[in-house]
């Protein structure tokens, strides 16, 4: 009998690519040990309780809290996502309002459906030199807590999956000034508190509870992730009640101990960092230089409320040359055996993490500026202004439009009728139409690029359909 999983992954690991892709580790995880059968023991009075840990797990997360600057932190194995759940459910009842930002990753909405909570959003900024979403304008989220003083807490993603970070030190203070907690996930900048050479991490700014992926930028495994308290408004015996909900506890101690390990090894090479920051400092010229390749950076803001962006993630934008960004992804992969994080319309995405080498870099920025050479500029009118995002606004509490009656409906025709189910973007997950919102023709444009260029759009049929409400349901009219 054939192993499909294990064939299906023995034939993709042949081809021994270079990964700029998530998981961070890039196939080389750095373990004391090769036997991980030997670390996946039951639960003895030997051994400890991930759900209620009184032992070595105990003295570990301890030892981690200090290491990131919290009071307490826990460690999470059914992803951010559980975390997420946990939280919302340890602060909020049904019918409470959260301040979001649209850039979040699903598990905030699919929490906020399932809790039957009140989504107030975020207006982000928008690069239109780039094609994407900017930072957070602080005078905005000053008006929405104002205007909702009765939300429990404000929740923003930063780094974004460009690498764009917010100011998070001021939401801080505009969230604290409400009494509202600042929830920011940080999955993507887990690796911020290794070297100082990185943007001040959350903790560091004052954010009360804190999200880490430990494989996206660490060397843990897939589903691997951290959560950080620095509040005394939520108990630990209150989250480890929603913890035990959201993520069981049959959790495997070899998957702990490869968490573990990664967080132990990143504190003990922070050293590596910088030679990496050197090649890709390096590389940024090279392609601003002699390129009509733009390379994504703080310093090109446009206007989009842009202070800070995370070094070890690599945009490089397509724009202004006469070659898509998806053909692009396609020969690295093909030609130079260099595998990318993602593309999108005009954007390729590449994750550097410490077990890239300044090799691998240069390798990248070589063979980038090669296929930039061989492109021609286009002829463009001047750079438009920035255009003013539509604020993501609900018509339907989420958690109704969820329990509503659907029908399935081509997507050139669902213009004006209200999403029943969360659309998002494979695979950073970043929503694109939640429940309960209007469709319009930005959503519909958006979701045709995105399947036109061969990317993936997660929340539709097998004949890209989407599933609207019932004009006959009465819950909602």
């Amino acid at each position: 009998m054939k192993s499909p999983i294990y064939n299906g992954l023995m034939k993709y690991i042949s081809k021994r690519r270079v990964r700029f892709s998530s998981p961070g580790h890039k196939g080389k995880v750095k373990m004391s040990t090769d036997n991980m059968g030997r670390l996946d023991t039951g639960v003895s009075g030997e051994t400890d309780e991930i759900l209620n840990p009184y032992s070595f797990l105990k003295k570990s997360e301890e030892e981690i809290a200090g290491m990131f600057g919290a009071d307490k932190s826990f460690y999470l194995t059914a992803g951010i996502e559980g975390g997420i759940f946990a939280v919302l459910s340890a602060i909020c009842k049904a019918g409470d309002k959260i301040i979001v930002d649209p850039e979040c990753d699903k598990a905030v909405i699919n929490a906020i459906t399932v809790l039957a909570l009140i989504p107030v959003f975020i207006k982000r900024s928008y690069n239109s030199k780039y094609n994407l979403s900017g930072g957070i304008d602080t005078e905005e989220l000053e008006y929405l807590t104002e205007r909702h003083r009765d939300a429990k807490a404000v929740f923003i993603s930063s780094p974004t999956y460009t690498g764009v970070c917010a100011n998070i030190r001021k939401a801080a203070e505009i969230a604290h000034g409400k009494k509202m907690l600042l929830i920011v996930d940080e999955s993507l900048g887990a690796h911020f508190n290794f070297s100082k050479l990185f943007p001040d991490t959350a903790l560091e700014c004052g954010a009360d509870v804190v999200f880490h992926s430990c494989s996206q930028t660490l060397g843990a495994f897939s589903g691997s992730g951290l959560l950080h308290l620095a509040t005394d408004y939520i108990s630990e015996d209150a989250l480890r009640e929603q913890l035990s909900i959201y993520q069981g506890g049959s959790d495997s101690f070899a998957f702990l101990c490869a968490t573990e390990n990664a967080i132990w090894y990143a504190f003990r090479n922070e050293k590596k960092f910088a030679p990496l920051l050197r090649e890709i400092e390096h590389g940024k010229y090279l392609i601003n230089r002699t390129t009509d390749v733009l390379w994504f950076d703080a310093e090109y803001n446009n206007g989009a409320n842009i202070d800070k962006v995370d070094a070890m993630r690599i945009v490089l934008n397509f724009s202004k040359v006469d070659i898509k960004a998806c053909d692009v992804y396609k020969i690295l992969i093909n030609k130079y055996g260099i595998e990318p994080e993602g593309v999108d319309c005009d954007n390729l995405i590449f994750s550097v993490s410490l077990y890239n080498t300044p090799t691998e870099v240069r390798r990248l920025i070589n063979a980038c500026v090669s296929i930039a050479k061989l492109a021609s500029p286009k002829i463009t009118l001047e750079d438009a202004e920035p255009p003013v995002n539509r604020r993501k606004v609900v018509k339907v509490l989420p958690y109704k439009a969820f329990n509503c009656e659907g029908e399935w409906v081509e997507l050139s025709n669902s213009s004006g009728r209200l999403c029943r189910r969360l659309i998002y973007k494979s695979p950073n997950g970043t929503p694109i139409i939640v429940p309960g919102e209007k469709i319009n023709q930005e959503h519909i444009t958006k979701i045709a690029d995105i399947l036109n260029y061969g990317g993936s759009v997660s929340g539709l049929d097998s004949l890209n359909r989407v599933e609207v409400l019932s004009l006959g349901d009465s819950f909602y009219m």
